[in-house]
């Protein structure tokens, strides 16, 4: 077994990702597409196509979008908590869930499995020494394209800051 103290571990594998993750620096983004997924081609104006500025004036916001890969899922209760994990394995800096607002969930209680699997996913990325940070699970409406991306800006300047320390 490993005997170092998880400070040491993380001292040794990176503040962020343990010796298996290689970081590629994007963040994935798992999107309800009953919510989430609206709000994004909404702030994107280019059909949900992250990392590629739209015209006019969704330029900007589609900007703030960049270095981010949309999954758009039929409801955020699809989010497993292996999924996650993998995503982080394979080299996504973070992964950012984000649901439909739980009293307004087409499927009744996919918001409720999302955040239980999210929790799972943090509870084993704490038990590995790493950073539960590196998961995020936000809910918005298909209307909130200004909320999703004050989220992406904060859930990325979490990342940095972590990496940094």
């Amino acid at each position: 077994g490993d005997h170092a103290s998880r400070a040491q571990r993380r001292d040794r594998d990176g503040a962020r990702g343990g010796p298996l993750m290689k970081k590629t620096g994007r963040i994935t983004a798992l999107l309800c597409e009953n919510s989430a997924w609206k709000a994004w081609v909404d702030a994107c104006g280019n059909g949900g196509q992250g990392g590629h500025a739209g015209q006019g004036g969704a330029g900007e916001a589609a900007k703030r979008l960049d270095g981010v890969d949309p999954v758009k899922l039929p409801c955020s209760g699809k989010v497993e908590t292996a999924m996650v994990l993998q995503l982080l394995e394979a080299g996504s800096a973070g992964v950012l869930v984000l649901a439909c607002p739980k009293d307004n969930c087409t499927y009744v209680r996919g918001s409720f499995r999302a955040e239980k699997r999210v929790a799972a996913a943090k509870a084993a990325l704490r038990e590995a020494g790493l950073d539960d940070g590196l998961v995020r699970l936000d809910f918005i409406s298909s209307l909130d394209s200004r909320k999703l991306l004050d989220i992406v800006a904060e859930f990325r300047a979490s990342i940095l800051e972590g990496g940094a320390q």
